[in-house]
């Protein structure tokens, strides 16, 4: 079967079975399924497929139809212009979360606590794009500390970031300059209009944080004070919708200096304050 066919093919399947994008996915499956990049399909539009790539391609097909992401099919995601490596064990990095990048990114300091690495493409972004940082990365899951590694090692960066497993502050005794986090806020109570996408292919270790989300910002706030540097700033990533509690939680523990920062949707996305 010429590739042409196949394309078409695998559009109209992707398509039929409710997929948005079918087209775009099915030129990304088949172009992973041959081992070449998408540009080339065009350069082999006419060329036939061997029966060992279309079976390939089919079962990727089938993946994406039980409608696991292309990213987590992919086992990669970019994120800040560099290609992270991902897996069952950690959030899928998304684009809305490059807001909180594009807000510290002008503001370089020494040392830098992550909470909740997950792949750890914030705390590698990090240490990429700043020269003297050096980055504490944690996490509760040992799986995803160990992508997480990867992904450092892959960028050359593994000798900036100490990466730990702690729950939280567990594990931490020194301060920083910058403490920051996309921590778990969807509540419980939301479970059921969250994506299959989302549900069935992300930890829900990384997406829950107790019935209203608010919970992971109630064991963080108050022990930030306890972490940070004199002139120490904190950054959190928030639910569109919960930027006035976690405003208050920070009020209430000496945090007045607090800003809302948007995403490109308009959308509120950070909390970002400073003690007083």
């Amino acid at each position: 079967m010429k590739l042409k066919k196949v394309l078409s093919d695998t559009a109209i399947k992707l398509s039929k079975s409710g997929i948005e994008g079918g087209a775009r996915d099915a030129r990304i499956l088949t172009a992973y399924a041959l081992g070449i990049p998408i540009s080339d399909l065009s350069l082999k539009i006419n060329e036939q497929v061997s029966r060992k790539i279309i079976s390939k391609l089919e079962k990727l097909i089938n993946r994406r139809i039980e409608r696991e992401p292309i990213s987590k099919i992919l086992e990669r995601r970019e994120f800040w212009g560099r290609s992270f490596s991902i897996n069952e064990n950690v959030l899928d990095p998304r684009g809305d979360t490059e807001t909180l990048i594009d807000y510290v990114i002008e503001k370089p300091v020494k040392s830098v606590l992550e909470l909740g690495t997950g792949s750890g493409a914030i705390a590698v972004t990090l240490a990429c794009e700043w020269e003297e940082v050096n980055v504490t990365a944690i996490d509760i899951s040992a799986h995803a500390l160990l992508l997480a590694k990867i992904n450092a090692e892959k960028f050359n960066v593994q000798n900036k970031i100490q990466f730990l497993k702690s729950d939280w502050f567990e594990s931490i005794d020194d301060r920083f300059d910058l403490i920051i986090s996309n921590p778990p806020y969807i509540g419980l109570k939301e479970k059921e209009k969250i994506s299959d996408e989302v549900i069935n292919y992300d930890p829900e270790i990384a997406l829950f944080a107790g019935n209203e989300g608010l919970d992971a910002y109630k064991r963080i706030i108050p022990n930030l004070a306890k972490y940070l540097k004199p002139d120490g700033f904190v950054v959190l990533e928030i639910g569109a919708f919960q930027s006035n509690q976690v405003k208050n939680m920070m009020n209430a523990v000496g945090f007045v200096d607090t800003k809302i920062v948007k995403d490109l949707s308009g959308k509120d996305r950070l909390i970002a304050t400073k003690l007083d």
